[in-house]
């Protein structure tokens, strides 16, 4: 078992003189889902897409079906995010340190413009191979499937 931890100061870095400086991302990650996503396991590639309108939310856009999703890292919404996966997810991974991995949350936009984010079940990838798997932590019970934002 490894225990993900991610936290508010994640997503910056303290450089000398300069301050609080966001970290880069990637424009585009390819991901292959081995077992697909849950409720649509016969997708099984993806692309994360930034855009910079919609920053800090990226789109899981499938590259063998129509669907597409979009994710947030868990940091954006949560103080501290604890995920505890199974010795399973971390050898189908190859996740040796919790430093291998990116975490991040679907989200879902409601006709009432408000979006909430699945703790519950979060996106998780190898951020050396691209290899990633949507998981259901051992912690699950203790996290929300439907997390408002502060919209």
């Amino acid at each position: 078992m490894i225990t993900i931890k991610k936290t508010r100061t994640d997503r910056v870095a303290h450089v000398a003189g300069r301050g609080e400086v966001h970290l880069p991302t990637q424009a585009e990650v390819d991901l292959h889902f081995p077992a697909g996503l849950l409720g649509f396991e016969k997708n099984k590639f993806f692309r994360l897409l930034s855009d910079p309108d919609l920053e800090p939310y990226k789109w899981m856009k499938g590259r063998d079906a129509e669907q597409s999703f979009l994710v947030i890292p868990p940091s954006y919404a949560v103080e501290n995010y604890s995920i505890e996966i199974s010795d399973e997810d971390q050898q189908l991974l190859s996740l040796s340190s919790q430093d291998d991995v990116v975490v991040l949350n679907i989200a879902t936009w409601h006709p009432d413009e408000t979006v909430t984010i699945n703790l519950k079940g979060p996106v998780i990838f190898n951020k050396h191979t691209g290899m990633a798997r949507q998981v259901i932590p051992l912690n699950a019970p203790s996290l929300s499937l439907a997390y408002p934002m502060a919209n």
